[in-house]
């Protein structure tokens, strides 16, 4: 018998679950390729507009 299938956490505006596949299921975090692939994005934005923003005040 295949082992159960846990699924990704992230909920819609419609508050609707996603039913993409988790990427690890036995993770604190329960979200799929696409969830993780998004959060991955918006920390790298973060993280360049932070070093942006250090670079301007050192040039200060």
């Amino acid at each position: 018998m295949p082992g159960r299938i846990v699924t990704c956490r992230v909920l819609n505006r419609l508050g609707d679950q996603c039913t993409g596949e988790a990427v690890d299921p036995g993770a604190e975090l329960k979200i799929c390729v696409r969830h993780l692939a998004e959060a991955q994005r918006l920390i790298h934005e973060a993280f360049r507009r932070t070093r942006a923003k250090d670079a301007k005040t050192a040039d200060s």
